[in-house]
This record gives C-alpha cells, structure tokens and sequence, in this order.
C-alpha cells in the first residue's frame, strides 16, 4: 500500500505543475481572413492585398512579430511571402492587420491552361500570424480560398 500512496504522491507531482502551467499560458489571438483583392497582375508576378483580423483575447496585449501567406493558385503553389511586422495587439480589442503578398509566376502557360474553360481561377491562402511579447511567441494559423477572374489572368499572357 505504501508504494501505492507513494506512486499516487508522484503522478500528483507531475500533474499539478503542467496544469498550472497550461492554466497560466494566455490563450492565442484569433485570426480571421476577411478579404483579398488583387493589386497588380504583371510578367513578374501577382499581388494581393490580404485583409485579415486579430483579436488579442488574452489579459495582456501582445505584438505582431511577423506574418507568413503561402499562394496556390489554380492547384499550383506560387510560394511563401514573409512580412515582418509590429503590430500591437491590445486585450479584447479587432484590430485590422494588411498583409501584400507578391507571389512571382510559377507556370503562368500552365495556370491558364488548368482554367481555360473556367471563367474564375481558384487560389487558397494558407498562413501563420507570428504573435507574442517578449517571452513567448505562438505561430497563429489562418486560410482562405476564394477566386480571380481568369480575364485578369489572360490580360498579362496577352501583353
């Protein structure tokens, strides 16, 4: 019985400590993609604009550090975008966050081949909001999908 007690004393060791830790860990900023517009379509690349939201839930406020948007387009990856930023996110407040991605010409003949007979081009943003203070960091995740009409595609292979 007493290696019984002993054993119970030891789980109750570890456990207390992690709980407390993970009781005392804020929790992340919410993410929310809200839009995205193309800004220019030319031979070296696209470029959107991202609209996103954070909202810092947490008791104390935290900084944007950086944000990272990886753009497929059509099925086919243009690549990650890295933006660094400073943002403040102060308690329980939306705060807008603008992110340009520019994402150079993979396959430009292949993507418009993939859509010639759709009339809007599919693309999936898939992204990390890096977010912390001045000892703790979390990556936050966030995506969209949504689609381009392919005549803004065409307008550049035609040029």
């Amino acid at each position: 019985m007493l290696s019984t007690r002993r054993a119970f004393a030891l789980a109750l060791a570890l456990t207390v400590p992690a709980a407390a830790c993970s009781l005392l860990r804020p929790p992340p900023p919410v993410i929310t993609a809200r839009a995205a517009s193309v800004t220019s379509v030319n031979a070296s690349g696209l470029g959107l604009r991202v609209e996103l939201t954070a909202r810092n839930t947490a008791r104390i406020d935290v900084t944007v550090q950086s944000v990272d948007v990886r753009l497929t387009l059509a099925g086919r990856d243009l690549g990650m975008t890295h933006v660094p930023g400073s943002t403040r996110l102060p308690t329980n407040t939306d705060v807008p966050l603008t992110i340009n991605v520019t994402a150079p010409w993979q396959d430009l003949p292949g993507i418009l081949l993939a859509t010639a007979f759709n009339e809007n081009v599919p693309y999936h943003l898939d992204g990390t909001v890096r977010v912390g203070g001045e000892r703790l960091n979390v990556d936050v995740p966030f995506s969209m999908d949504s689609t381009i009409p392919r005549t803004v595609l065409t307008g550049i292979a035609t040029r």
